[in-house]
């Protein structure tokens, strides 16, 4: 097997809020005793950098600037290039009276190469080999209008490669949403330290390939301002030796662990299943599935190694629980008085939780408040569950996932992974981690349930809550890169994870 790097494993692990860049701006700028200008100027350096990188025979480029920083930026790298050699168009368009001082000194110096500053009429306008976009910058925080959207528009129907500055036109570089039309980029430089947006919901989707220029900012500014998060791995964590530790020679069974899966109402077997076999394949030392009992069979048939039992009430269940170190319940679990009778038994127990699916659902539901501030435990939902729990639509939720998360993580005084592109990890403190691992071959059915039973099984073998979820999440996704590399994207199915699991476990 290849060992798993996601696409972003060249970029440091600190992730910034917007706002935090901009104040990492404004103390190097202040430093530098000047208006802003020679910031701006080694971004476009690095600018070009990038762009003779990716395009080695570039020889023609055009470039679209807007009115602020951004298009300050494209300005420089529109003269830098021109005096490469590089034959370049320009087109401006918003208002250029409103620009700041750095981006007029810019427009003066593309100005004073000879390139003439054309404003955009047409999409006919849009040729050469590579396209910049330096229209928005990550000052966004609504739908592009008028002529930045016809733009926009423009930029994607030209069938040119496109090399954004900073982020992609149209994205929320906070949040990763999209509001309306967005720039599809094959490549994104962005400048100072990696917004966290790019790397989460729509972020990866137009970004591209993704580079960093971090720019002479300086010592003091990074000092005193710590990033808004941490930017993880299953290749960063496992070079970090971020797992489990290596077991001893005269180890036994009962030193890793007694997982109790908890799930699988009528016709749902399938997913506590999955949630069995993926907690035995990364090392549970025992696993018990509590289900309805005519799913016992197949059970056994598919896994022998674990023991099943039947349950059709709460009391049943009580024996299995206590024999448990660690119980997982929401796999198939659905929301019937037969599903409430065992959550109830799971939330009145000491041990530490992973609750996912329809045990999320539940807690949702009015007269099931619940928190775990007494109590290891991690919660594992999807958007869509998340917007239930904290009373919101979907929508709401993904527009800021960072907030949401660690809205989650506090409510419920648990570790918190809000799952999808660019999966968030986060705890009551306020501490949030993005795993840059996983691909659209996940969106199937069972790969929650596959997920649960990883983190279970961390937890049986003594990792605490945070490292559980880091840990489960990035073998997860990165299991699922493994499958895919080998077969693409369509077809995955969750159970496919399991042997890649047990070999990235190892």
């Amino acid at each position: 097997m290849n060992r798993p790097f996601s696409a972003k494993d060249h970029l440091p692990a600190q992730l910034f809020s917007v706002a935090q860049i901009r104040e990492l701006d404004r103390q190097t700028i202040a430093a530098q005793g000047d208006d802003g200008f020679t910031l701006m100027h080694e971004a476009a350096t690095s600018a070009l950098s990038v762009l003779q990188h990716h395009w080695v025979d570039a020889r023609k480029i055009t470039v679209i600037a807007g009115p602020g920083n951004n298009g300050g930026d494209a300005f420089i790298l529109a003269a830098l290039a021109f005096e490469c050699g590089i034959r370049v168009r320009v087109f401006t368009l918003g208002d250029l009276t409103k620009q700041t001082s750095a981006a007029q000194k810019a427009l003066n110096m593309a100005v004073q190469t000879g390139i003439s500053i054309e404003r955009l009429s047409t999409a006919s306008d849009l040729n050469g080999d590579v396209l910049v976009d330096g229209l928005l910058g990550t000052g966004l925080s609504s739908e592009p209008r008028d002529e930045f959207a016809q733009a926009i528009a423009a930029i994607n129907a030209a069938d040119i490669p496109v090399l954004a500055l900073d982020v992609p036109s149209g994205l929320n570089a906070d949040s990763g949403v999209v509001y309306g039309p967005v720039v599809k980029a094959d490549v994104t430089i962005t400048f100072i330290g990696v917004k966290r947006g790019l790397l989460t919901a729509s972020g990866p989707d137009v970004c591209g390939a993704l580079e960093l220029a971090e720019l002479s900012v300086i010592d003091s500014a990074h000092a005193n301002i710590v990033a808004d998060a941490e930017r993880i791995s299953w290749a960063r964590l496992h070079d970090e030796m971020r797992g489990l530790a290596p077991r001893r020679g005269n180890a036994h069974k009962g030193h890793f662990g007694h997982v109790l899966v908890i799930g699988g109402e009528s016709g749902f077997g399938g997913a506590a299943m999955m949630a069995v076999e993926a907690a035995g394949r990364i090392g549970a030392g025992l696993v018990s599935c509590a289900t309805r009992p005519e799913h016992v069979p197949a059970l056994l048939t598919r896994r022998p190694e674990v023991m099943a039992l039947g349950v059709n009430s709460g009391l049943e269940l009580a024996p299995a629980i206590q024999r448990a170190t660690i119980l997982a319940i929401g796999p198939g679990l659905g929301q019937t008085s037969w599903s409430e009778l065992l959550l109830q038994q799971v939330l009145g127990a000491q041990q530490p939780v992973v609750l996912d699916a329809d045990a999320l659902n539940l807690l949702a539901s009015p007269g099931w408040h619940c928190e775990f501030s007494e109590r290891v435990a991690v919660l594992t939902p999807h958007p869509g569950e998340a917007a239930r729990m904290l009373g919101m639509t979907v929508a709401e939720v993904q527009t800021d996932r960072f907030a949401s998360a660690r809205l989650l993580a506090q409510r419920y005084q648990a570790v918190v992974v809000l799952k999808g592109q660019g999966s968030l990890i986060a705890d009551p403190s306020g501490r949030v981690a993005l795993c840059t691992d996983g691909n659209p071959g996940m969106s199937c059915g069972g790969m929650g349930d596959v997920l649960t039973g990883v983190i279970a099984a961390l937890l049986a073998q003594g990792l605490n809550a945070w490292d559980a979820a880091c840990l489960g999440v990035c073998c997860h996704s990165a299991a699922a890169d493994v499958a895919v590399a080998d077969a693409g994207i369509r077809g995955l199915l969750a159970t496919d994870l399991m042997p890649i699991l047990r070999e990235l476990i190892n």
